[in-house]
């Protein structure tokens, strides 16, 4: 047996959190000398300790780890626990690192101070087009790129192997919102492509109106970041006295990946209209 500040040595542990744990009940010594008060403790204790350790670790309160040690919980189950609990710091760490990036694009914004270059902003018409679609509204950007994978579940069985098609967005929200996006997926369909009769389910093949002056620009990246280049294109009309004038498009210039949507070239679209006084 080992004195509480040998054990706390072997097991790497603070002797203070030792006493603690003794005295809340949830890890007591092997033996505790009557006359002296030292406590003692057995190697045999590391396997409880180390698995209050790891739930403690995993988020659980004091009253929680005392009912889950109290029971039989093994190492697999344990891992199973920490699988999980990684997940969320993974998942936590990647929004962070987003509101991050979101952060310093803004603060470039402010440098910028209202010059923001529109050279590669351009006014130019778009043809009607036939959109085999799914539209949904909502609460993130994230459930809006899922719909994408939705679109080609429902949408590629029906279009032949080779067949000319775009994907592209239309968001249909009169103002912006970052939690309730009404956002509509599809394929911009070339003339010679044909589409079986839709029985019912989420899709819709529809024509996307022709619009006679449409404004502009690339962005690169994710949507999240769209700002920098709406606000380009704001500047562009501003300058010219044009308003918008509809939902705008976004036009996925190559084929999007789930796994890498930050690589996205997209071409951002806004129907405008000349402003009134």
């Amino acid at each position: 047996m080992f004195r509480i500040g040998d054990f706390s040595r072997i097991a790497r542990v603070s002797a203070r959190l030792l006493r603690f744990y003794d005295e809340i009940g949830l890890l007591s010594p092997a033996h505790a000398d009557a006359q002296t008060g030292y406590r003692y403790y057995t190697v045999a204790q590391l396997a409880p300790l180390n698995r209050i350790l790891v739930l403690k670790e995993l988020g659980f309160t004091l009253d929680q780890v005392r009912h889950i040690a109290s029971g039989d919980v093994g190492a697999d189950e344990l891992r199973h626990m920490l699988q999980l609990r990684r997940n969320d710091a993974a998942q936590a760490l990647a929004e962070e690192a987003q509101r991050l990036r979101h952060i310093e694009t803004r603060i470039a914004q402010l440098d910028a101070d209202g010059t923001l270059s529109v050279e590669d902003v351009v006014i130019r018409s778009e043809p009607a087009r036939r959109f085999l679609s799914i539209r949904r509204t909502v609460p993130s950007f994230a459930q809006a790129r899922a719909l994408i994978g939705e679109l080609r579940s429902h949408a590629l069985p029906l279009l032949a192997r080779g067949a000319t098609s775009t994907l592209a967005a239309v968001g249909h929200s009169p103002q912006f919102e970052q939690d309730e996006i009404d956002v509509e997926f599809g394929y911009l369909l070339s003339e010679d492509v044909e589409v079986p009769p839709l029985a019912g389910g989420p899709l819709k093949l529809r024509k996307l109106e022709a619009v006679e002056r449409m404004a502009v620009c690339v962005r690169l990246g994710l949507p999240e970041d769209a700002h920098l280049v709406t606000a380009k294109i704001g500047c562009f009309l501003a300058a010219r006295g044009y308003g918008l004038d509809g939902p705008g498009r976004e036009v996925f210039l190559q084929p999007p990946d789930p796994e890498r949507m930050h690589e996205s070239v997209v071409e951002m679209q806004f129907p405008v209209r000349a402003a009134g006084p």
